[in-house]
């Protein structure tokens, strides 16, 4: 649950929907920091974080995409 400082922290930001997909079973939340204030987000369920945080998400899901691709590119068969 949100403390009271997550909550002030979270009503003076713009709010975003996210999907962490989940990578296992066990895989339910998922730890994102951004300058130092971090929070844990619950994977497999669209949730609402504010901005910084997702853009945190979005940069990841970019990266990984990014690096998969070059995995493939560069696999040795």
């Amino acid at each position: 649950m949100a403390n009271k400082k997550q909550d002030a922290i979270m009503k003076n930001e713009e709010l975003v929907s996210v999907f962490i997909p989940k990578t296992s079973r066990n895989d339910t939340e998922r730890f994102i920091a951004v300058n130092g204030e971090r929070i844990l987000v619950q994977t497999g369920k669209t949730v609402e974080i504010p901005k910084r945080f997702a853009e945190v998400v979005a940069n990841s899901e970019k990266m990984a995409a990014i690096s998969a691709e070059y995995i493939d590119a560069n696999i040795s068969v």
